[in-house]
């Protein structure tokens, strides 16, 4: 089939959109590295290290963030189990498994870089969903039924978390360049619902294009 890799800021709903979407299209569902509650755990050891790494080249913020890997597994469809935390020991072997992943029916990748990993294969959707900060402060307020004080916070330390982790890894490439995607949705302007509709189509319609020029089998 293909593949769509969702490239979602805090508070702009990737967590309810991409298994809605990986449901729809009858994909597994690869979830992301750094989720949100795994970002607050990090966040000081990754703001120091972040301090320290604008001072002078270093390995602290790669530690950091490779650890933050090594605790949350490689999800697909379910969450690993405990026993399999820490399979995945590199970002390279990572991107591996996202990389056989496309190559054998493809998948829907919520983060984990997956726009560049994936980058240049004409069988997957680039999708970046995003929003005003205020607006997706208040977005993630109502649907996790948090107080504005922890939204803020988890905004923080999520957002912080997940641009570094692509700066660091990737570190030619702009996360929020619309020239990465294909598609770009403010979800919080409209609902995640039609953002799951939206994205659905658009793969639907990018996966029967690159079906039709297939070469036929002759006999």
């Amino acid at each position: 089939m293909g593949s769509v890799t969702i490239a979602a800021t805090y508070g702009a709903g990737g967590s309810v959109v991409a298994p809605a979407v990986a449901e729809k299209l009858g994909l597994p569902l690869i979830d992301r590295a750094i989720p949100v509650p795994l970002a607050t755990k990090i966040a000081e050891h990754l703001r120091g290290a972040l301090a320290h790494d604008e001072r002078q080249p270093s390995n602290v913020v790669s530690r950091v963030l490779s650890r933050a890997i090594d605790l949350s597994g490689l999800h697909v469809n379910v969450p690993m189990p405990y026993e399999g935390l820490g399979a995945d020991h590199t970002v390279a072997a990572t991107e591996e498994a996202l990389r056989q992943s496309a190559d054998h029916g493809g998948a829907v990748v919520l983060g984990r870089a997956g726009v560049f990993v994936l980058a240049g294969r004409t069988d997957t959707l680039h999708v970046r969903l995003d929003g005003p900060p205020s607006a997706r402060l208040l977005q993630a307020v109502r649907h996790e039924g948090i107080t504005q004080e922890l939204a803020a916070k988890q905004q923080r330390d999520a957002d912080q978390a997940r641009a570094a982790y692509i700066r660091h890894f990737h570190p030619r490439q702009r996360w929020e360049d619309p020239a990465n995607y294909h598609l770009m949705i403010d979800s919080t302007a409209v609902s995640l619902d039609t953002c799951v509709e939206l994205i659905v189509s658009a793969a639907r319609d990018l996966f029967a294009r690159v079906a039709e020029l297939k070469p036929t089998a002759t006999a």
